[in-house]
């Protein structure tokens, strides 16, 4: 199996034992855990990396005895009564903060772990933002830290591990294995010797569904509204997207004849951002890296009627755009990396209309095959993804196909706000959608795009599996 070191990236066919992703609807950080196996350890999430140990903080409080003692509210398990304020009812140091008669009480100990911290201004110890003591040896969970959305502002091509860090340790506070947050902005490009051979076929080629559908530092929390619900299915740029390793794109492009220039980057009837917009963050990205780049350019919902000249008015912009990283569409799927590398240009412009494969063959590869399960909940979207596997497992073409894993609400879904929203039908499933295709799906996956790719493990997957396979004509 392939293992590459490539500074300080380890690509190994090993799946990490923790995960760090972000909840689309709250925005906050959730924990994947595997193979923990210490009944007296913890799992701990700090923002600094790296830290020699951990030391144990401990809090004393009493609380009055009631019937439903056991559940005592006071310890919801993220520390909020350590952090110094008293809870509802607590009483600290016998000295009750209600005026009540006494009543009987017990003594409570609460753990919270701190390390020390140096930085500009000195030694100081700082707490960690979340102290987890696992039950099972597999889990996940949700926390109450908010994802910081700026951290992409400090982020580059070079960016491996950011922003949050993960630590096993055991009850004295000895840290047993380190875990990250991790972008993968250069995975092809550090894996070329492996992958060169492939076909993009072969390859688990992770991806974003309507990629161009998110809005700059938009925050759900307080903007969220019945618009935005169903039409937002991102939370990063494209740039962003690209930088933790999405390599599919997929694109719906509205005409608007008035506008300047007329065409848009569309989720179904909603107008998002302008198409040149997105056009130039796949253009720089793919100069800047080199990476190779999927833009499926696969519906027109709006302004393109039946003729078909607004579609040769797309393709000379598109051409216009991107023409100086376009890949060759004689090279076809049936081409290795390897071949388009050796062009230097790496940009992948799918179309997916008959009368452009007609007419412009020089210009535009033939669109990737989505595979649809139009489904509203997670059963019947894992029985869908299922058996397209056993049907399609590697058929005979070499044109890719794209598993849409995420839910679809029905329009009437959408008027009454049945579901709740994009963000709420996804953070349902993408936890599931990273176990399938780590484990069952992952052996047949070709490209796999999903809704707020932070919410999942897509990369990594892709990685694993990646790392696992050889191309068809051997190496």
């Amino acid at each position: 199996h392939a293992q590459r070191m490539i500074g300080d990236r380890v690509y190994e066919p090993k799946i990490s034992d923790l995960y760090i992703t972000v909840n689309a609807r709250f925005q906050t950080l959730e924990l994947t855990w595997r193979n923990f196996d210490d009944p007296g350890g913890y799992i701990l999430l700090a923002e600094d990396f790296p830290i020699s140990a951990f030391q144990q903080k401990l809090f004393y409080y009493t609380v009055p005895v009631t019937d439903d003692s056991s559940t005592s509210s006071t310890v919801s398990g993220f520390g909020e009564v350590g952090s110094g304020e008293a809870g509802d009812g607590v009483v600290r140091n016998g000295s009750s903060t209600t005026e009540e008669p006494p009543v009987a009480t017990t003594q409570m100990v609460e753990i919270d772990w701190e390390y020390d911290f140096r930085d500009q201004y000195g030694q100081r110890k700082k707490e960690v933002l979340v102290a987890i003591k696992p039950m099972y040896s597999n889990g996940w969970t949700m926390t109450d830290i908010f994802y910081d959305r700026t951290l992409m502002d400090r982020v580059d091509i070079t960016t491996s591990c950011y922003g949050y860090y993960g630590y096993f340790v055991d009850a004295n506070g000895t840290i047993r294995s380190e875990h990250c947050m991790k972008l993968y902005p250069t995975w092809m490009g550090d894996l070329r010797s492996h992958l060169g051979k492939f076909r993009m076929r072969e390859l688990f080629i992770p991806g974003s569904h309507d990629s161009a559908s998110y809005k700059n530092g938009f925050d759900p929390l307080s903007q969220e509204n019945l618009v935005t619900k169903y039409w937002l299915t991102q939370d990063d740029n494209i740039r962003g997207q690209l930088l933790q390793g999405v390599r599919y794109l997929d694109l719906r492009v509205g005409y608007y004849r008035t506008a300047s220039p007329p065409f848009y980057a569309n989720h179904g009837f909603v107008r998002l951002q302008p198409l040149k917009k997105i056009l130039d963050q796949v253009r720089d990205y793919a100069l800047e890296t080199n990476e190779i780049i999927i833009l499926d350019v696969q519906e027109f919902p709006v302004g393109f009627g039946k003729d078909y000249d607004i579609h040769d008015k797309l393709i000379r912009f598109l051409n216009n755009s991107l023409w100086d990283v376009m890949a060759d569409p004689a090279i076809s799927w049936y081409g290795k990396l390897e071949d388009i590398w050796a062009r230097n240009r790496t940009v992948i412009l799918c179309y997916d209309h008959e009368y452009a494969m007609r007419s412009y063959a020089d210009v535009v590869w033939r669109s990737v095959e989505q595979k649809w399960g139009d489904v509203q909940r997670m059963e019947d979207l894992k029985s869908y993804l299922f058996k397209v596997h056993q049907r399609h497992a590697y058929g005979f073409t070499n044109r890719p196909v794209a598993d849409m894993a995420e839910l679809t609400p029905d329009p009437w879904g959408v008027i009454t706000d049945r579901y709740g929203g994009l963000r709420k039908m996804a953070d349902s499933v993408n936890r599931h959608v990273t176990k399938w295709y780590f484990e069952e799906l992952g052996p047949t996956a070709n490209v796999v795009a999903v809704d707020f790719v932070r919410g999942t493990s897509i990369i990594e997957a892709a990685l694993y599996w990646n790392l696992k396979r050889e191309p068809s004509g051997g190496k």
